[in-house]
């Protein structure tokens, strides 16, 4: 009876672990969009903090059932370090490309630290979709707009401008959050 008790009240602590990570997540998510859409930048002073608070609450997570250190894809500090390092080796070759800026993968080593791998490879396959989609309509808009002024754009400077990847990342992360929260229902 006793070890019920105890691993119920282990249970909802996870749980209430888990609804910070996520309360974090959408407050991070929901900074990174403005600051992204309004000033082209994602900043340090906000990713940073965010995977250090990552790495806590997954230290943290680690004191339930997924033991100490925990492991990856089944969440703890483990998970959440992998999720940190995943985010970096997923980003570092666009953007070495020149396809990402370096505050979009500061923010995917955030959702990683802060989520742990299994969310961070949704929230990234649903932001790169996501981002598919908007880049798909700016330059379709762009082109259009190109054409109605005669300003003679090719589709070349069309390509190379601004599109707002830390804006599809952010709505990707938040797609997968909404995708896990419909699951446990």
């Amino acid at each position: 009876m006793a070890t019920a008790a105890l691993s119920s009240a282990e249970g909802r602590g996870i749980q209430a672990l888990l609804a910070v990570q996520d309360v974090i997540l959408v407050a991070f998510v929901v900074t990174i969009i403005v600051t992204d859409w309004r000033s082209h930048r994602i900043p340090n002073a906000v990713t940073y903090p965010t995977m250090v608070v990552g790495l806590i609450l997954g230290g943290l997570e680690s004191t339930g059932s997924a033991g100490f250190p925990g492991s990856v894809f089944s969440g703890g500090l483990l998970d959440h370090l992998a999720g940190l390092v995943i985010g970096f080796l997923v980003a570092y070759p666009f953007y070495a490309a020149g396809g990402l800026k370096a505050g979009d993968g500061k923010f995917l080593m955030a959702v990683g630290a802060l989520k742990g791998t299994m969310f961070l490879f949704q929230a990234a396959v649903w932001g790169a979709l996501i981002g598919g989609v908007i880049a798909i309509g700016f330059i379709l808009a762009r082109r259009i707009s190109a054409r109605r002024l005669g300003t003679g754009e090719t589709m070349g400077t069309v390509l190379h401008s601004w599109i707002p990847y830390g804006v599809a990342l952010g709505l990707g992360a938040l797609a997968a959050l909404a995708l896990d929260m419909s699951r446990l229902s």
